[in-house]
């Protein structure tokens, strides 16, 4: 469920399914909503359309109010490429000079419920950080917020089996990043509104440090995470 007020506008679509030169049935459009355009392209049509529906809704759901809440000067164009030779799951890069989501199709056919895998890679265009897994910009750091983005503005979390873990596992800490962080984050943001802001705002100019935990919630990112576990004791 999206905790947002935010109702999307009329999508506008643009262009229609295509043949390629080779015969096999490509998919590409153009759709506009909220002042941004999205180009979906499948170019083997390898995602049936009920899925693709989906992917293009929940991209719109959740990126308009990502970008809104956390960095309005966000691109406005964004690609989704539907990549049968990536054996991964998703990733953020560019292509055509767009930030660009590249799904694997071979993941949503085992899948098919898990279309909010969009949501965790647009905010990842949100975040728009300068750098990735360092001191400056740590990568659990950068997970944990965009699986905290994704419970937050998740359309069909629930659809896909997915949700933020409500124990913690031997092992796991405020680093172990995505879900772990994501959920951390989200207790921490209640108890202390603002502090994903203030994070994802430090990020993106580079100004993080872990001071910045001890100066938003009057704890050391170690305290914090003490008091996380002991309201989260493993079962």
């Amino acid at each position: 469920m999206i905790r947002s007020s935010f109702r999307p506008a009329p999508i506008v679509l643009g262009a229609l399914a295509l043949f390629a030169s080779t015969g096999v049935l490509a998919f590409d459009t153009e759709r506009q909503q909220g002042g941004v355009t999205l180009h979906y392209q499948d170019a083997s049509d390898a995602v049936p359309a009920a899925v693709r529906n989906r992917i293009i809704e929940t991209f719109f759901k959740a990126y308009l109010p990502e970008r809104r809440d956390f960095h309005p000067a966000a691109p406005a164009r964004v690609n989704i490429v539907i990549d049968p030779a990536y054996d991964g799951i998703a990733y953020v890069g560019e292509k055509a000079k767009a930030a660009t989501i590249t799904i694997n199709p071979a993941w949503l056919a085992k899948h098919p419920g898990d279309t909010d895998l969009v949501t965790h890679e647009a905010m990842h265009i949100v975040q728009g950080y300068p750098e990735y897994a360092n001191a400056r910009v740590p990568g659990w750091l950068v997970e944990g917020i965009a699986d905290y983005a994704r419970d937050r503005y998740g359309v069909a979390n629930a659809a896909a089996g997915w949700a933020l873990p409500t124990v913690i596992k031997e092992g796991q800490s405020f680093d172990t990043g995505y879900r772990v962080t994501g959920a951390f984050l989200k207790w921490s943001e209640a108890a202390h509104p603002g502090l994903v802001t203030t994070l994802d705002t430090a990020l993106r100019s580079g100004r993080y440090t872990p001071q910045l935990w001890q100066q938003h919630t009057g704890h050391a990112l170690p305290a914090l995470w003490d008091a996380y576990a002991k309201a989260h004791p493993p079962e």
